[in-house]
C-alpha cells in the first residue's frame, strides 16, 4: 500500500512551512500510486524544495534542517571540495540530491562525495552510490541517521560513512569492512580512508559553523 511517511520536523517560520507544505501536498496529489505503492518514476516527479527519500515504495519526508545543520553542511562541503582539488573529476553534492542505493531505495544524504574514478556512476538527476556519505543528525531523526541509514549505506557498499552530531560536537567516521561499517579511530581529527590525506579538525569545523549559523 502506498504511504507517505512524515518525520517530525523542526520548527520553521510559518510562511516557509506553509509554502513548502503546500507545494509538497500539491506535488504528491498529482501522483497516482498503484496497489504496491509509489514507483521510482513517481519519486522522480518530486523536485521541490522539500527533502523526500524513497524506501520500499513509500515516500519519506525528512525533517527540515535548522541553521546550524545547514552551516555545518556548507562548511564541510567547502573543505571536501578543497581536499579534492587534485582530482578534477571528483564531485561533492549536498541535499536535496538523490543517491541510488538499490531498486527500492533512494536516499538524500546531507553530503555525498564521488571520486573521479567513479565519474561514470554520476547522472544529472542522481548518483549510483557514492564514495562517502555524510549525515548531520537531526534530533527528531537520530535513529534514522545512526541505525537505519548506516545499514542502508553499508548494503549499498558505500565505502565510508560519517555521522556528524551537532549536539555532542562530534563526528563518527566509519569505513566498510567485509560489508559492515567499522569505526575509524580518531581524536580531535577525522581522517578519511577513501582518499588518504584529508584531516578534519572537528572542533574547528563546529566553531566555524556556529559563526555562520
Amino acid at each position: 500500500m502506498a504511504a507517505l511517511i512524515e518525520s517530525e520536523a523542526r520548527p520553521m517560520a510559518p510562511f516557509d512551512l506553509a509554502v513548502i507544505s503546500q507545494q509538497l501536498a500539491e506535488d504528491v496529489s498529482r501522483l497516482v500510486p498503484d496497489s504496491e505503492g509509489y514507483t521510482v518514476a513517481d519519486y522522480f516527479k518530486l523536485d521541490g524544495p522539500y527533502l523526500v527519500e524513497y524506501v520500499d515504495a513509500c515516500l519519506q519526508v525528512l525533517p527540515s534542517p535548522d541553521s546550524l545543520h545547514q552551516a555545518i553542511i556548507r562548511v564541510l562541503c567547502v573543505l571536501l571540495e578543497k581536499w579534492l582539488e587534485r582530482d578534477p573529476d571528483a564531485r561533492v553534492v549536498d541535499s536535496p540530491f538523490k543517491v541510488y542505493l538499490d531498486d527500492r531505495r533512494y536516499r538524500e544524504p546531507d553530503i555525498a562525495m564521488m571520486l573521479g574514478v567513479h565519474a561514470h556512476r554520476r547522472e544529472r538527476k542522481f548518483w549510483r552510490g557514492a564514495d562517502l556519505a555524510v549525515e548531520v543528525i537531526s534530533e527528531t531523526n537520530r535513529q534514522q541517521d545512526v541505525v537505519t541509514k548506516m545499514i542502508d549505506y553499508a548494503a549499498a557498499a558505500i565505502p565510508e560513512y560519517w555521522i556528524v552530531d551537532p549536539e555532542a560536537k562530534a563526528i563518527s567516521a566509519f569505513v566498510l569492512v567485509e560489508g559492515t561499517y567499522s569505526q575509524i579511530e580518531s581524536t580531535e581529527f577525522v581522517r578519511s580512508r577513501v582518499r588518504p590525506g584529508f584531516a578534519l579538525n572537528v572542533a574547528e569545523l563546529f566553531a566555524t559553523a556556529e559563526k555562520k549559523a
